[in-house]
């Protein structure tokens, strides 16, 4: 999706729309809700990003579409990203996260069960690792581990529609963000412009990333 890299909202929501319309007539089809549910996980990214507003409802349609799409299907990225937006739901809260941490972690092994060489799964991962404390499993290390894996094996991903072949610039965005973290700054910033050759149109990276790395000292 074109909308994602620039942080399109409105295109986002009319892909949600197109896909609402389709579902009216193949209500089951795994393929139509597991995309649906990938939209608004996108949207709800892009939103918290920007402004902060209340996306909980937003996550727990995706969540409830992508559970819908697992019924039907078994497509590995509807399990991760519904153990990402579990995470997202979480938050900070420490009440959350004793009953949605298991569903969450639930979720990524399923998704490593169906696809186990699959560089979004092991993204998504990563990305989990990163917000996720040390002593539950994450941390930097690990999401390091991940996305690193992760961006080795988009090397010889080759997806044939309708699956999913997103991800690749993202795996190096996160990868930076880690490497930033850990004041690696030089390496944070290879990071970064690996993802803007691949996607030059990611406004996330180049107004937002780049300029706060070049203010760290």
């Amino acid at each position: 999706m074109k909308a994602t890299p620039a942080g399109d909202i409105g295109g986002l929501r009319t892909a949600e729309a197109l896909l609402d319309r389709a579902l009216t007539v193949s209500p089951n089809d795994p393929w139509l809700l597991h995309y649906l549910g990938f939209a608004l996980y996108r949207e709800a990214t892009i939103r918290m990003g920007m402004n902060g507003d209340d996306v909980r409802p937003t996550l727990e349609r995706a969540d409830s579409i992508l559970d819908r799409s697992s019924r039907f299907g078994s497509i590995p990225e509807s399990h991760a990203l519904r153990s990402g937006l579990l995470g997202m739901m979480i938050g900070n809260n420490p009440l959350r996260g004793m009953t949605l941490g298991p569903k969450s972690g639930a979720q990524m092994e399923r998704a490593l069960e169906l696809g186990p060489a699959n560089p979004r799964v092991w993204m998504l991962r990563g990305i989990g690792a990163v917000n996720t404390p040390a002593m539950f499993g994450g941390g930097l290390d690990k999401a390091e581990e991940y996305l690193k894996k992760s961006i080795e094996l988009f090397g010889t991903d080759k997806p044939q529609p309708p699956s999913p072949s997103w991800g690749m610039y993202e795996a190096h965005v996160w990868l930076g963000q880690v490497y930033a973290k850990q004041s690696k700054k030089e390496l944070a910033r290879a990071e970064y412009q690996k993802a803007l050759a691949i996607e030059p149109n990611d406004m996330w990276t180049r107004m937002s990333l780049l300029p706060a790395l070049d203010k760290t000292q």
